[in-house]
């Protein structure tokens, strides 16, 4: 069984990783630390840079993601700085960005980073597709985000992310999040 340390403090990504991981010979074990992101829109450097970093400084092997949300009709806002539009902005701020515009297509850019100490980090991107919806669905499910009021994922039939149970999300991310399957695949290898 490989261990491997999976820098995240978020409990929703950790549950998706296990879930895709579930019958591989890989074990996560999650650990939150603050890693540099450098200044980019290109969130496999993003990734990469700070699993690097996070190896070095725990001394063992890691995983982290990284993820944009690149909205067409806003020239590919806000693509990876997503974590900190869902601080600052609504999602009636969002909606109010997107009034007039008939394009509401989104393309989400992930990409895992996997390094183990003194070498150069693998990554492994996805990418996935949805729209915007015209209006914003509040739940009080745990972990909604402005966003997550207002992606529509493929497939989905006009339900909003915050719309679709915590479940059914989890079964969605593990499909699409293929990187974590393509891991297994090289530490198996």
């Amino acid at each position: 069984m490989k261990q491997i340390i999976f820098v995240t403090g978020n409990k929703y990504k950790f549950e998706i990783a296990q879930k895709v991981l579930e019958n591989s010979n890989v074990e996560l074990i999650q650990q939150k630390i603050e890693t540099p992101e450098i200044q980019s829109t290109d969130v496999e450097k993003i990734a990469s840079y700070s699993a690097k970093f996070a190896a070095e400084k725990l001394g063992k092997p890691v995983a982290l993601t990284d993820a944009g949300w690149y909205i067409n009709a806003l020239n590919g806002f806000p693509g990876p700085f997503i974590k900190y539009i869902n601080q600052w902005l609504t999602s009636e701020d969002i909606l109010k960005l997107m009034e007039g515009k008939t394009d509401r297509s989104v393309t989400i850019k992930g990409c895992l980073a996997y390094c183990e100490p003194n070498k150069e980090p693998l990554t492994f991107p996805s990418q996935v597709t949805g729209i915007i919806s015209k209006k914003a669905v509040k739940t009080d499910k745990e972990g909604n985000t402005p966003i997550n009021e207002l992606f529509i994922p493929d497939g989905y039939n006009g339900k909003v992310e915050s719309e679709i149970s915590r479940e059914d999300m989890v079964k969605y991310w593990a499909q699409v999040e293929s990187y974590w399957e393509k891991l297994a695949e090289y530490l198996n290898q």
